[in-house]
């Protein structure tokens, strides 16, 4: 597992541990990037002993750019850091920080947030990215409820001072123990959130710092210090899932999906074996909904890996799990299912610069759920069910981006979508990379 755990292992940017009395450990060295990582480095740079995202005139992001911790995940922890924006005062003028998020395939991140706005009565709030927004404005304290209904209290904190401005060094103070969120700054509590929900909570996920697209201007992070207080075992499920592009927990709550999802057709949450799913009949779910690059997702690179858990309807003969594009041009991946001389057989196909490759395999008995995993590393496109390899198939290339959205239970052709689910479908992951064979083997309880 050394590939994929050299980036969860926790790691110091100047390569050497240094806690102070409180326990926080400096994991920026305040002379270079290293152990960070942006999806476009260009936009990154050193000054003033400081990280610094930048936007030029004529240099500006097609989107939020983060800057990740190559550290590993936080999951129970406190960060303090000094942060300020300069060269805007404008109402579109934004940023802040990720924590407990996931790096979306082309780079976004979706979470957690500490935000922060130039054009707003509050100057900083605890946010969530992709999902609910509002957690708690400056000055707020907030209570969700596990149904997701949000109350909020103004009096039990203080807002920042009239004098406090963005474009002056501050230093934020973040704790993130389980679901209670606390934001100081210079030594003040002005944010608090108290996240009961347990469909959209998050317990563990990346740190990056996000340079927000806008108008011309600077954002600057320096004396980033860290105090882990808890966090899962880097070769652990819940690490290795907190590290996919995208997953979703198929039997939450459809408003709580993060990203969103949009359920179409006839779609009940229920349980089986103690297990949450989706009852589909006939039904898919469309991903992307309300994002502005809404049919971008697509995996960059020679390698990725797909995960699913769920169950087929044996009444259904053909069916469609999840894809992005069907055919040609369109495709990027999609997972089918078939019924062929009474047995269920799978199909994975991916579309790369060499051309479209495609591999069968045995999907298991319908009725019972399973843990479907297609695989491909550059060099060999593989299917395993329940955590055997079924299949595999020579296969090389890059992938080949397809503008079709992702749908779960159909696919896109054209303008159009076909097909449809009818089944139980309880979880599906995506990774940027080709999980080791121990990797396949803990996801696939």
């Amino acid at each position: 597992m050394k590939a994929f755990l050299l980036c969860m292992v926790p790691l110091l940017a100047n390569g050497s541990a240094s806690a102070d009395e409180e326990g926080f450990v400096s994991i920026f060295d305040g002379r270079s990037l290293a152990g960070w990582q942006g999806q476009d480095d260009s936009f990154w740079t050193i000054e003033d002993e400081a990280i610094t995202g930048t936007i030029k005139p004529d240099h500006r992001p097609p989107m939020n750019q983060y800057l990740v911790w190559q550290g590993g995940l936080v999951e129970d922890f406190e960060i303090k850091l000094d942060y300020r924006h300069t060269g805007s005062t404008t109402p579109d003028t934004n940023g802040g920080f990720q924590y407990r998020s996931r790096r979306l395939p082309n780079g976004d991140v979706a979470g957690y947030q500490v935000d922060n706005n130039f054009g707003q009565p509050w100057r900083a709030r605890l946010y969530d990215e992709f999902g609910r927004h509002d957690l708690a404005l400056e000055g707020q304290e907030a209570w969700f409820s596990p149904t997701g209904d949000r109350s909020v209290k103004t009096g039990t904190v203080e807002a920042a001072p009239a004098k406090f401005r963005l474009d002056d060094w501050h230093e934020y103070h973040l704790s993130a123990i389980g679901p209670e969120l606390t934001l100081s700054v210079n030594g003040r509590v002005i944010a608090v959130a108290h996240d009961g929900d347990g469909d959209c909570f998050e317990a563990r996920g990346i740190l990056a710092m996000q340079l927000h697209t806008g108008p011309t201007m600077k954002a600057q992070f320096k004396n980033i210090r860290l105090k882990q207080i808890r966090v899962a075992p880097a070769d652990s499920r819940d690490a290795i899932v907190a590290f996919a592009s995208l997953h979703w927990d198929l039997g939450e709550r459809s408003n709580a999906h993060q990203p969103p999802l949009a359920p179409v057709g006839d779609i009940t949450l229920t349980q089986v074996d103690n297990e949450r799913v989706a009852r589909m009949k006939q039904a898919h779910f469309h991903a992307q909904v309300d994002l502005n690059t809404p049919k971008e997702w697509n995996v960059p690179g020679s390698s990725m890996t797909t995960h699913l858990r769920g169950s087929i309807d044996s009444s259904a003969n053909d069916v469609i799990l999840w894809s992005k594009g069907r055919v040609g041009n369109e495709l990027h991946f999609c997972w089918t299912a078939s019924k062929v001389d009474q047995k269920r057989e799978l199909n994975f196909s991916i579309r790369t610069d060499q051309g479209s490759f495609h591999v069968k395999g045995d999907a298991g008995v319908d009725g019972t759920m399973h843990d479907w995993i297609a695989r491909y590393d550059g060099q060999t496109l593989s299917l395993w069910t329940d955590g055997e390899e079924v299949a595999s198939i020579p296969a090389a290339g890059t992938l080949q981006p397809s503008s079709a959205p992702i749908l779960i239970g159909a696919a896109s052709k054209s303008e159009n979508v076909e097909g449809s689910f009818t089944g139980d479908l309880e979880e599906i992951s995506l990774w940027n990379q080709a999980l080791t064979l121990e990797q396949i083997e803990r996801v696939s309880p």
